[in-house]
């Protein structure tokens, strides 16, 4: 029985999600620890209501945002696979634009790889790491706006405007670091072909 489920097992493919998912929550202090430094000065909030609304909001958007915009791309990419016309074999195709293209689309849920394509995962997270910041960004400024911001009228410091500008910044600065730690990873996967 074993023999038979290894070859379909192999087959199967590599649910980014499986990957990613934890490499953030390991990254989770990290980015709560910066993120609250930057809001702390840009918002002039104290240490504790820093951390803490920083510790929630990258909480919850890890939890539910990083699932949901692979979800997302997972449905983009079932969409895009049903919607192709299997006459252009674009997946089929050795061109270097419809290469791209499908492997943008196929980026939550890489395929078997044949031969040493060890760069895939690396690249595959570089795309994912685009809907990951949107979607965090989205929900660690509502989680913020909830739990410090103040509507017009309030301390100008915790305006909603400027709670959404420091919230979109410091997502900039640390989804910019994973991006370039991403990047080096795979420049040295792509060495090592």
């Amino acid at each position: 029985m074993v023999r038979t489920l290894a070859p379909l097992l192999a087959d199967a493919g590599i649910p980014m999600i499986a990957l990613t998912l934890p490499l953030m929550l390991i990254l989770l202090i990290p980015v709560v620890v910066i993120e609250a430094i930057l809001c702390k000065r840009w918002l002039k909030l104290t240490n504790w209501e820093a951390m803490k609304s920083n510790a929630v909001a990258n909480l919850v958007s890890t939890i539910v945002g990083v699932p949901l915009a692979w979800a997302i791309m997972l449905g983009l990419q079932f969409a895009a696979i049903a919607s192709v016309d299997r006459r252009t074999n674009l997946l089929n195709s050795n061109s270097p634009l419809a290469t791209a293209v499908v492997f943008l689309l196929h980026s939550a849920w890489i395929g078997p790889a044949e031969g040493n394509n060890a760069w895939w995962i690396p690249a595959a997270t570089l795309v994912l790491l685009v809907p990951f910041f949107f979607v965090s960004y989205g929900i660690e400024y509502f989680v913020m706006a909830y739990m410090i911001g103040m509507p017009a009228g309030g301390p100008e410091n915790l305006a909603y405007s400027r709670v959404r500008g420091a919230v979109r910044n410091a997502n900039l600065v640390t989804y910019g670091a994973m991006f370039l730690a991403t990047s080096i990873w795979l420049i040295v996967s792509l060495n090592y072909r």
